[in-house]
């Protein structure tokens, strides 16, 4: 009985919700292309590459603080950039070897940490 219930209450629910239906052997219409309905990601990146770090932004951002810091916590590297609009290029000095330091970076109420 509870197994005959539980199948009811599938079917009612199947038969209640409905989506619009596509044509999908005319789809997309002659002319048109697909909708883009795929998501963006629009958070910095950042590389590291031969001490130079190079942050890419997905658009442009005021007044980005940026600390980079070792892994004692000691401040090498801080400044606020007024604009970054597509990406910004920082030079560290020669003594700094990877996977030993963390970056981060803070504009209006968002603050993202990463290590290199």
């Amino acid at each position: 009985m509870k197994n005959y219930l539980i199948f009811c209450l599938c079917l009612l629910t199947a038969s209640i919700s409905y989506a619009d239906g596509i044509d999908l052997l005319n789809y997309p219409p002659e002319g048109e292309a697909p909708p883009d309905n795929r998501g963006q990601v629009l958070i910095p990146t950042v590389d590291y590459t031969n001490g130079e770090v190079t942050i890419f932004m997905p658009y442009q951002i005021d007044d980005v603080e940026v600390t980079i810091s070792d892994n004692q916590g000691e401040v090498l590297y801080s400044t606020v950039i007024p604009v970054i609009n597509q990406q910004h290029s920082i030079v560290l000095s020669d003594n700094v070897d990877a996977n030993k330091y963390s970056i981060q970076i803070a504009y209006d109420d968002i603050h993202l940490i990463g290590f290199f």
